[in-house]
């Protein structure tokens, strides 16, 4: 079924997105939301400007697509939060129109905030996020929670309302450049029993927040083609879709053997976003029926499949799904050994295509992840319908690199299976000698986290060391690895420092440097400084002629008219015979008498 798109309504609609649009690198399309902005969020969403001659897809060819139209759940019991800047006044007369006009029941949408706000591109990322979630799964209450700005704050702040509000999973369509300082933000992340999904961006290569948090799924994108009977005939990587390598986060334990950057990596799956094989949404903010796409448009149906696992985990006595990453990593190993295969009966592997700084390929890859989801085999996978009480278990970061005589710190997680609630006692092997472990608390009951501090001494000797986390409850263990790279100290030492590099002066003047110490490895003891190269006629002192630890001195020469005039190169030497042992070192400087 094709809608009838007034292509001259798309072109209105550019008109009156024209403070948030930006020039696609992408044929027939433009980007929705603007370039990025420091401390800020904004709508990795794409608008089609030629729907009449472009693919685009309805809820049911979606559904049938990715296996959806196979499962009995329908996210019944479950709640969906939608996180946008600003809202959509007319979102609940939206989606009704949308679910008429594809056959589909409505819901009531459950709002929170303000959600009268006039922005026209964050507009339609909600009426596309509400309409494809509710589309994928039509049973779940949709959580609309309305951030009063696309400030960072603000968005956080209406995070925290969703989950207050009892969602269990979160989709956040929107994101910006990855920064120092952003693991901070992770505690709205790491919450027990609760799924965030992430777009990862739609710039090409380039990595995100908040997708790239460990505690966040983040969804890449794709570009998929369907024969005439709604079934998959290729899915290749959109060149759109964000990904690749953190600047600041280690990797995650779930990622240990699937890609070798030692750092996280983005995305971790991914779904349909090609605005050239885009999906139907109605906004009647801005005119009616679009073709988009965008990874906006994946976020929130990976939201809505968390949503129909955990409607089958709470049925069968589990808890709703919380670190999913933990869990799709080992699901997707096709191999026991590194490099890992794709387990095809959970995920396409989407191995064509690239984002214009990396490839797609297979196993994992920085464009598509570990691939699309096939639906109608991982959810059920992810929520077994006979389950014994169990727990799984795992450690971030995956490594941590510290000198002697300082501390690393990781997070245990511990996730509830089959409705396990029983009390799991830590315990730590592998230590390098020198060094204690804590955890905080010593145990985690059901689901949650422990803090586990190693604390290294200056007599831990240097080297990597594997160290192993037990869980034990009962007649059930479970282990997790970390690593930790133990640095030898620096020893105690100085350097030596002068400045200006030259000087010059009349013969019968005055000049003067200065000297800087520089202590290093902790070295503390007093440092003489003297001097050579001076010619006959010339004098020097320093002030004061030691300094201890670090410091600075002046150097302070004085000629006579009778100095020989030229060019000389003085040494500046400073030497110290403590408990440091003798050390010196020296700088040069040179000194013009004209």
């Amino acid at each position: 079924m094709r809608l009838k798109i007034d292509t001259r309504m798309t072109r209105l609609a550019c008109c009156a997105f024209a403070l948030s649009l930006a020039a696609s690198l992408f044929a027939d399309s433009i980007q929705v939301g603007g370039p990025p902005r420091p401390g800020h969020g904004r709508p990795p969403l794409h608008l089609n400007l030629s729907p009449s001659t472009s693919i685009y897809y309805s809820p049911a060819q979606i559904r049938h697509a990715y296996g959806f139209d196979q499962l009995a759940a329908t996210g019944a019991n479950q709640k969906i939060a939608i996180v946008d800047a600003y809202g959509n006044s007319s979102m609940q007369q939206d989606l009704n129109t949308f679910c008429t006009q594809f056959g589909l029941g409505s819901t009531t949408i459950q709002i929170l905030g303000n959600n009268t706000g006039s922005d026209t591109g964050w507009a339609l990322e909600t009426a596309l996020d509400v309409e494809w979630a509710h589309a994928i799964a039509p049973g779940a209450t949709i959580i609309l929670s309305v951030a009063a700005s696309s400030s960072t704050t603000d968005l956080l702040k209406a995070v925290d309302a969703a989950v207050n509000a009892g969602a269990t999973v979160v989709s956040m369509s929107w994101g910006g450049s990855e920064f120092s300082g952003m693991s901070n933000y992770d505690s709205h992340f790491n919450r027990a029993n609760v799924t965030f999904t992430a777009s990862s961006g739609d710039g090409g290569a380039g990595v995100e927040w908040p997708a790239v948090s460990p505690y966040v799924v983040a969804v890449g994108g794709t570009t998929l083609y369907l024969d005439a009977n709604g079934n998959r005939t290729s899915e290749t990587a959109w060149s759109g879709s964000g990904g690749g390598i953190s600047s600041f986060y280690s990797e995650p334990a779930y990622q240990s053997g699937w890609q070798t950057s030692n750092r996280r990596g983005v995305p971790d799956v991914c779904y349909l976003a090609d605005p050239n094989t885009g999906v139907l949404v109605y906004d009647s903010v801005n005119g009616g029926w679009f073709v988009v796409g965008g990874t906006s448009a994946s976020a929130p149906q990976w939201a809505a499949l968390v949503a129909l696992a955990n409607e089958l985990r709470v049925k069968s006595g589990s808890t709703p799904l919380g670190s999913l990453n933990s869990l799709i990593y080992p699901l997707a190993k096709g191999s026991a050994t590194v490099p890992y295969a794709i387990n095809p009966a959970y995920f396409y592997d989407v191995s064509q295509g690239s984002n214009g700084g990396y490839d797609a390929g297979p196993p994992y890859d920085f464009v598509t992840g570990l691939g699309s989801p096939v639906a109608n085999a991982l959810v059920p996978a992810l929520a077994p319908s006979t389950q014994n009480p169990d727990f799984a278990l795992c450690a971030t970061p995956a490594s941590q690199t510290v000198t002697a005589g300082t501390s690393a710190g990781y997070t245990v997680s511990a996730t509830s299976i089959g409705g396990f609630s029983s009390t799991i006692n830590l315990s730590l092997s592998g230590l390098p000698s020198g060094a204690m472990a804590s955890f905080s608390p010593l145990s985690i009951s059901g689901s949650g986290n422990s803090a586990l501090t190693i604390a290294t001494s200056s007599s831990t000797p240097a080297g990597s060391y594997t160290l192993t986390i037990t869980g034990q409850s009962g007649g059930l263990a479970h282990t997790a690895t970390v690593t930790v790279n133990v640095q030898a100290p620096a020893s105690a030492n100085f350097s030596i420092g002068v400045s200006p590099g030259s000087s010059n002066i009349r013969a019968g003047s005055s000049t003067s440097y200065q000297v800087t110490i520089m202590a290093t490895g902790g070295f503390s003891d007093s440092v003489s400084l003297s001097g050579s190269g001076l010619p006959s006629g010339a004098t020097g002192s320093f002030s004061p002629a030691y300094i201890t630890g670090s410091g600075t001195a002046r150097l302070n020469i004085t000629t006579s008219r009778s100095t020989s005039r030229g060019t000389y190169q003085l040494t500046i030497r400073g030497t110290s015979s403590a408990a440091s042992g003798s050390l010196t070192h020296s700088a040069g400087s040179s000194l013009r008498i004209r």
